[in-house]
């Protein structure tokens, strides 16, 4: 399966991948707008991936330029098929190309991927409240904001809980 979009190609996620991504899962920037808990060794993540697949309540695709580059990578997780559900996550590990529409485009692409060819009736996510960039982008994309988690507890980030559901021309089509 892949992808086509504007400025972005997505395709599953190899294990050639993996090297690349050792390198943004120990890059302090990069961890500090997501919150996954992806292995910083080669092997451990190594072993991870062959652990993981296939696995029909997760997905996670890589994330390239129309080049080939590889600069980040999206996951669909907690895959529910029977509520046709997912929750998304995305993360540009290459900073270079942060704000430049390459993460809108993904998000564009795995949406149209998830209600036209999955039949899927909604998408949810988690984003830091201060991750503005990432906000955006989701907004630009359909996501609406849906709750806030809080807390006083130290070193708290505030979460905010997004989602965008199939249009109901789309929710239709699947059903026949």
């Amino acid at each position: 399966m892949e992808l086509l979009g504007r400025i972005v190609r997505l395709r599953p996620l190899a294990a050639e991948d993996l090297t690349k991504m050792v390198h943004w899962n120990t890059d302090e920037e990069v961890q500090l707008y997501v919150d996954a808990d992806f292995p910083e060794k080669l092997g451990e993540l190594q072993h991870w991936f062959s652990q993981s697949f296939p696995n029909r309540q997760y997905q996670i695709f890589a994330i390239e330029t129309s080049t080939g580059e590889l600069i980040g990578d999206l996951e669909l997780d907690h895959i529910c098929w029977n509520r046709q559900e997912a929750e998304l996550r995305i993360r540009l590990g290459e900073k270079a190309y942060w704000g430049q529409g390459y993460g809108s485009d993904a998000v564009r692409q795995m949406i149209n991927y998830c209600f036209n060819d999955k039949g899927f009736r909604r998408l949810y996510l988690r984003v830091y409240a201060f991750n503005q960039r990432a906000i955006r982008c989701y907004e630009k994309n359909g996501f609406k904001q849906i709750g806030i988690l809080h807390s006083n507890r130290e070193n708290w980030k505030d979460i905010i809980l997004m989602e965008i559901k199939a249009p109901a021309v789309v929710r239709q089509r699947s059903l026949n």
